[in-house]
């Protein structure tokens, strides 16, 4: 059994990337956050097959594309927010024998395998919350050890919110912004980031 289970939350495409609404039509926001999905899954399969890679979703599509990938899936519940659908993957994660859990979102422009390695490497020590802070402020990555060591409080200003979580736990926490795992695609600003697979999608 691998120690550390990969978390990537997704949901359905068609209703990805709202906030680029006025930047880019639907049919290539949609394509975007599929084309984001697949480069994910595809860099963490080359870079670290021993890592379990947990997809928790809505989206049949999404659930047979991660399928194909070699990824288990599980599909959210209804109604579930981002939030409650990591939750049920925690317990996934739990009910497995995993010993830690890493949280990514599918919409990283660049995984580099050394930044993750590094935020590995702490979690493997006695360090039991590992954030990885997006330059504004919110949460790009979350290990855990074990998975449900502390609550999860995805959204603006996260990576403060989960470093005070596990403060109020007393557990040792450590926060990082590496270069790359920083920066995702939310704002319109952030596509200079996939600027070559947005004109690929375009044209």
């Amino acid at each position: 059994m691998h120690k550390l289970c990969v978390v990537i939350p997704m949901k359905d495409p068609a209703f990805s990337k709202q906030r680029l609404s006025p930047h880019l039509p639907a049919s290539v926001r949609k394509a975007l956050a599929i084309k984001l999905f697949k480069k994910t899954i595809m860099s963490l399969n080359g870079a670290f097959p021993q890592w379990q890679k947990l997809v928790v979703t809505p989206s049949l599509y999404i659930a047979d594309l991660a399928t194909s990938l070699g990824c288990k899936v599980i599909f959210e519940a209804k109604g579930s927010n981002l939030n409650t659908a990591l939750t049920q993957a925690t317990e996934w994660s739990m009910t497995q024998g995993f010993s830690h859990q890493l949280i990514l979102p599918a919409d990283i422009a660049r995984l580099e395998e050394k930044e993750l390695n590094s935020i590995a490497a702490l979690a493997s020590g006695d360090t039991s919350v590992v954030i990885g802070s997006a330059y504004d402020g919110g949460t790009n990555a979350l290990c855990t050890t074990p998975p449900n060591a502390i609550g999860f409080a995805f959204g603006k200003s996260s990576s403060y919110e989960h470093h005070q979580a596990a403060l109020e736990k007393g557990l040792k926490c450590v926060t990082v912004q590496p270069k790359y795992l920083s920066q995702d695609i939310d704002h319109p600003d952030d596509l200079r980031h996939v600027n070559d697979v947005v004109d690929s999608l375009i044209a």
